[in-house]
């Protein structure tokens, strides 16, 4: 399940908003939204949600393109309510309507089936019978409140569910998945030692972030009953989860949320993935999401030129103002190609931000360019701002280097004229 395209008529402070998610002739696995603050960014990713939730479905319209099996479930689904829910008898159990949406509604009402009516819900397993695997939306919100693990069960059990939100609620199992999986391969493995078991499931873990060298891995869980998870850093220190660093906990915990819901054909909304992470994190924190599950489609929205460094411009959607102040989408041959390029040049060419130095020294060293430009370079003027640079930016400066060279040039024509006369 991908979305193909998404039409916003009229969500918050969003309004006519139309983006299309198809490349030549392929369905883009990952879009990475970009723009200022008030673009509407978080917006679009509420919207979509929303849209899922049956709370925005007339202001929000989705395309969906959809796997050979969730087609064939879709078919069998529209087939199973013709038949049997417009009968009397059964109507007034119908939790859903006959329509193009059908597996979307019957997905997030799946779970309630068995309180509608047995009927009802042994139909609908029926269609569902043609699903290889069963799709979700996971939401991926900036805010997250780590609490503190008391205790860690290797009884978790999760019932599916097709919304899913990444939140405080959620993210506090990761410690009993860990211990459940480790419960689980034991299972599957029994006449394997324990201690392999449980270096199995932390390698397996900590391949997930391989790509970004970390200086901690998940190393153990605690002796005691709790079974928190304990990490090891390069130094040989020992600490629990609950002790790992705001940026730590972003990356483990919000990663391995996303992990412990087994997306398979699913669609991932994340929201300011580089929240608390350091630059190099956020460099490669796009290829840690592509590892997770399979065949799945992930959204972004970023303020990080990091991130936008590290994608192709064609899956790049920037949201812009035009000079009505309506919220626009540039993509494709609008945008320079952010891939691989520096941070001041994606933070120029693709954020629009004018100058990557603190504005005060921009502004100084824009007068200061002026007065050479006037040939004033001599005057009391120059000297006081070119001074003030100095101080500022010591010696090595790029900017005051070619600023120096243009003066000697001016310096050497000027001294030509002379002669010549």
């Amino acid at each position: 399940m991908k979305i193909e395209k998404v039409c916003i008529s009229n969500y918050k402070n969003l309004k006519n908003l139309k983006m299309n998610f198809e490349k030549e002739g392929k369905i883009l696995d990952l879009v990475v939204l970009a723009g200022i603050n008030g673009s509407g960014k978080t917006r679009i990713l509420e919207s979509i949600f929303d849209f899922y939730e049956s709370n925005a479905r007339d202001k929000v319209k989705i395309s969906l393109v959809l796997e050979d099996d969730e087609m064939e479930a879709q078919k069998e689904l529209n087939t199973q309510k013709k038949e049997y829910y417009e009968d009397e008898k059964y109507k007034k159990y119908s939790p859903f309507p006959i329509s193009d949406t059908s597996l979307l509604v019957a997905l997030k009402a799946y779970g309630g089936y068995k309180d509608v009516h047995e009927i009802v819900f042994m139909r609908v397993r029926e269609g569902f019978k043609k699903l290889k695997v069963f799709p979700k939306i996971i939401y991926v919100p900036t805010e997250t409140n780590f609490q503190k693990v008391e205790i860690a069960s290797p009884m978790l059990v999760r019932e599916y569910k097709f919304l899913n939100i990444v939140d405080s609620t959620l993210i506090k199992d990761v410690p009993s998945y860990i211990a459940t999986r480790i419960m689980e391969m034991a299972n599957e493995q029994e006449n394997t030692p324990m201690g392999e078991i449980r270096a199995a499931v932390f390698k397996e873990i900590n391949e997930i972030f391989e790509i970004l060298d970390l200086d901690i891995k998940i190393s153990g869980i605690s002796k005691n009953a709790k079974s928190i998870p304990i990490f090891t850093n390069s130094a040989g220190d020992k600490f629990d989860i609950n002790e790992l660093s705001s940026g730590e906990k972003q990356l483990f915990l919000r990663t391995l949320a996303i992990r412990m819901l087994n997306p398979e054909n699913s669609i991932i909304l994340i929201d300011e993935p580089e929240l608390s992470l350091h630059p190099k994190w956020q460099q490669r924190i796009v290829d840690v999401y592509r590892k997770i599950g399979k065949n799945n489609q992930i959204i972004i929205a970023t303020h990080s030129p990091h991130i936008l460094g590290s994608v192709r411009k064609e899956n790049i959607m920037l949201l812009d103002k035009d000079d009505d102040g309506k919220i626009v989408v540039r993509t494709g041959d609008e945008l320079y190609d952010s891939y691989g390029q520096p941070t001041d040049r994606v933070l120029k060419d693709i954020m629009g931000l004018e100058t990557t130095r603190n504005p005060k020294v921009f502004k100084l060293l824009e007068e200061a360019g002026e007065l050479v430009d006037k040939n004033e370079y001599e005057s009391e003027e120059f000297k006081t701002k070119y001074k003030e640079l100095r101080e500022i930016l010591g010696n090595k400066d790029k900017d005051l280097l070619l600023m120096d060279m243009d003066i000697q040039i001016r310096k050497k024509r000027g001294l030509k004229n002379v002669e010549s006369e």
